[in-house]
């Protein structure tokens, strides 16, 4: 803010040398979305350009004539204003003034009888219009003196000595000489009024017809509005937008009768596009052309043209405000404030903040295009980005880089290699305190999942081709279960046991979710490795029973102070264990608890298989079939499930019909076959009276 605010010699300028280019941009952007405002319609430009001096035939300087016939041409046409940005400082060119700046006698035919003459015309015809704008100027002499530059006093004495009919032509350049401001008045000219105003003020004063006042902070009571003593042009588009007609062209259209075009419109007349070498006497100042933020786009406005549009933006109070320094100051905070909480939040992910900071900086960048467009309000574009958001990440990225010992990155590096992820985020989360002996009871998901007939598959191969399966094996399972989320808790033999929920804090729902998906894509993947081990000439298809349940576990460091590991313990995690080995039971792969099923999304596609108590609990438990939506049939489905509530009510001849229409929809369906071999049975029983009375629906699982 320092270096923004206090002018610090080559930084300070070259911070704001390149927010003046990007709010340039914000121009050209405006204009390359076709969102330019509307041009002008109460305005004309009546154009002195080389066309019109080699049309009428006569160099520049004109006979003052040539503007009188104009004004009155104008005034017959009802124009509302008439305003010239030439400043009449000295007498006709048909003067003998001629003769002085010549130097010969060739051209010495003119007479000051007859430039005194040329000039009666003119004033005669501003004396009978009055509706006409003067332009003056204050030129500087010195740093602290200046010289007001005002009209010859024949063209004062026919405005009647009235100011109020001058107005000051000059421009203000910014620090790279582009025009983007207007000054409406000038305090340090207050001494002489007749250049104190702007000649857009006086003209936009003269038009609306009301009355001014200049308050102490020289803002201007303009009306009922109040508006700064200088604001940002807002243009309505590259050069030449505003209507220009050619001086020749406006003399050929009034001497046709064309004349409703000026009817009540404002008439400016100016030089455009007009060069010095044709400008013999040197009556032009400056070179009349100056570049805006359009200068990329197209040549530099003429001064009338500025003039034009600073006068329709005073008139429709259409003008940009640039927000002042304590608002400025504010949007610095408030920015340095959220980037520093992000960054915080993330500030050892280093990468994640650097896309956060772009994210903040276009939002940003975004944000101050549309106040630009809607609100017409100018803040810093580009420097919040580049001065203020991206500096904090670079101090965040030295913190991390430099400051920060190499030797501890290298061992969180390999800490993380040997430890899950999860784990390690939360290990380094913690204090001392936190990484003692001890857990949490928390609600969690586990998922236990088994290899099928492992033992068998270890006698018909080597252990080496052993070794090398199950190592591809929990590579790509690992990777699934990190893919969604899960911690790999721990490799029993060929069991991989892993969580949801821990450390990891997540809301039951989304655990269940993601465990369910995360055992469909393990069967993908597994279908996926057993087409590669096949193509490689291994004859084995290895498949998987997996075991999902929802409960309270407790986890934590579990060990001992010299080794310790994070893990989960109770009953939630043996009910998991004991679902896998129910598979072996009904023929599944995939069984679930009650507590998981009932929390799946609907997407999810589930049979209800049983209820059952398994080993180690004396409570009955409902499992759920998890199917893949490809696999599935829905009649068999149907079917198991009406057959299922006709087996729990004791209506045992339904249930049998129903099971073997399972039985033929999918012979391979060996949860229909057991159900349906226990539906013979318990009717056998029924019908010779040997059913006990207080049968339930309830299988007891004896294997482990």
């Amino acid at each position: 803010m320092l270096w923004y605010f206090a002018n610090i010699p080559l930084v300070s300028n070259y911070l704001h040398d390149i927010e003046l280019k990007t709010y340039d941009l914000l121009f050209i952007t405006r204009h390359n979305l076709n969102l330019d405002p509307p041009r002008p319609k109460n305005i004309i430009i009546v154009g002195i350009d080389a066309g019109s001096i080699n049309k009428v035939g006569v160099p520049w300087p004109w006979p003052r004539q040539f503007h009188a016939s104009l004004v009155e041409a104008l005034t017959q046409a009802k124009a509302k204003l008439i305003i010239f940005d030439i400043i009449f400082d000295t007498i006709s060119p048909l003067s003998a003034q001629i003769q002085d700046i010549s130097g010969t006698e060739s051209v010495a035919e003119t007479s000051f009888d007859a430039g005194k003459e040329d000039d009666g015309f003119f004033a005669q015809s501003i004396k009978s219009a009055m509706n006409i704008i003067l332009a003056c100027e204050a030129e500087p002499l010195s740093k602290s003196t200046y010289q007001a530059v005002l009209p010859i006093n024949t063209y004062l004495k026919a405005l009647n000595n009235d100011i109020g009919f001058l107005g000051n032509s000059s421009v203000t350049y910014d620090s790279d000489n582009f025009v983007r401001r207007a000054k409406l008045i000038y305090p340090e000219f207050y001494k002489d009024p007749a250049v104190a105003g702007s000649i857009a003020f006086r003209a936009a004063q003269e038009y609306l017809n009301i009355r001014v006042k200049i308050l102490n902070d020289d803002s201007i009571e303009f009306g009922k509005r109040k508006i700064p003593k200088d604001f940002l042009i807002n243009f309505y588009g590259p050069s030449e937008t505003i209507t220009t007609i050619p001086y020749w062209k406006t003399l050929e259209l009034i001497s046709q009768g064309k004349t409703s075009i000026f009817k009540n419109r404002i008439i400016l007349i100016g030089r455009t596009k007009l060069k010095a070498s044709i400008d013999p006497f040197k009556s032009v100042r400056s070179p009349d052309a100056f570049p805006t933020p359009y200068a990329a786009l197209t040549p530099n406005f003429s001064g009338v043209e500025l003039q034009a549009t600073i006068l329709n933006n005073l008139i429709d109070n259409t003008f940009i405000v640039k927000a002042n320094k304590f608002v400025v100051c504010l949007i610095f905070l408030i920015i340095g404030l959220v980037a520093s909480l992000f960054i915080s939040k993330f500030r050892q992910r280093l990468v994640l903040c650097f896309y956060t900071c772009l994210l903040l900086s276009a939002a940003y960048i975004g944000i101050s295009f549309l106040f630009f467009l809607f609100f017409r309000v100018s803040v810093p574009t580009t420097y919040p980005a580049y001065g203020v958001i991206f500096p904090i990440y670079f101090i965040n990225l030295l913190d991390q880089y430099f400051i920060v010992d190499k030797a501890r990155r290298r061992q969180a590096k390999i800490f993380r290699q040997l430890v899950p992820s999860q784990v390690a985020d939360e290990i380094e989360r913690m204090d001392q305190d936190q990484l003692a002996l001890g857990g949490s009871k928390r609600e969690i998901t586990v998922l236990f999942t088994d290899i099928k007939n492992f033992t068998g598959l270890c006698e018909r191969n080597t252990p080496e081709t052993i070794i090398n399966i199950l190592n591809e094996f929990f590579t790509e399972m690992v990777k699934v279960i990190h893919k969604h989320n899960g911690l790999v808790d721990k490799f029993i033999g060929d069991a991989i046991m892993a969580l949801w929920g821990s450390p990891k804090v997540l809301e039951k729902k989304i655990q269940a979710n993601l465990a369910t998906t995360c055992a469909l894509s393990m069967m993908r993947e597994l279908r996926e490795l057993n087409q590669m081990w096949e193509r490689t000439g291994l004859n084995e298809t290895l498949n998987i029973r997996v075991g999902i349940n929802t409960d309270y576990a407790v986890t934590g460091n579990i060990g001992s102070v010299q080794r310790m590991q994070f893990s989960a313990v109770g009953d939630g995690v043996n009910v998991a264990s004991r679902l896998e080995a129910v598979n072996k039971v009904y023929g599944t792969s995939i069984l679930l608890s009650g507590n998981t099923a009932k929390l799946l999304d609907k997407t999810q596609t589930l049979r209800e298989i049983d209820t059952v108590i398994v080993p180690g609990k004396d409570a009955p438990l409902d499992i759920y079939e998890l199917l893949d939506p490809k696999d599935f049939i829905p009649e068999l489905i149907k079917s198991y499930s009406l057959a299922l509530n006709y087996y729990r009510n004791k209506n045992f001849e339904e249930a049998i019909n129903l099971w073997q229409t399972c039985t033929k929809l999918d012979k391979k369906d060996k949860a229909s076959r057991v159900m349906l071999e226990r539906a013979v049975k318990f009717r056998h029983q029924e019908l010779n009276s040997k059913l006990s009375e207080n049968w339930e629906p309830v299988w007891t699982v004896e294997n482990k």
